[in-house]
């Protein structure tokens, strides 16, 4: 049975949502003015980092670590991968 049959609707929702949290809480860790440099920058690329000069890109670069995507990659993955399992009793 596939991980997204096992965890159901309310599973994949518990994810999506520990994964919206943590991706909010990753964006509010970072200063304000950072946040709208940030946001400039992705602005004007267009999502093509060549729109950009290679300060520019270095400076993207730097503030996209600062969002530490790996890290809630990895708390995504072990959310979605271990769920919280269900507990029967056995008379």
């Amino acid at each position: 049975m596939s991980l997204l049959r096992r965890l159901g609707p309310l599973g994949m929702a518990l994810t999506v949502g520990q994964t919206a949290w943590g991706a909010r809480r990753n964006w509010q860790a970072i200063p304000p003015e950072r946040r709208l440099r940030l946001q400039e920058l992705i602005r004007q690329s267009a999502g093509r980092p060549a729109n950009l000069s290679s300060v520019e890109r270095r400076e993207l670069m730097d503030l996209m670590r600062e969002l530490k995507l790996g890290e809630l990659a990895r708390e995504t993955a072990m959310t979605a991968a271990f769920p919280r399992r269900r507990f029967r009793r056995r008379w």
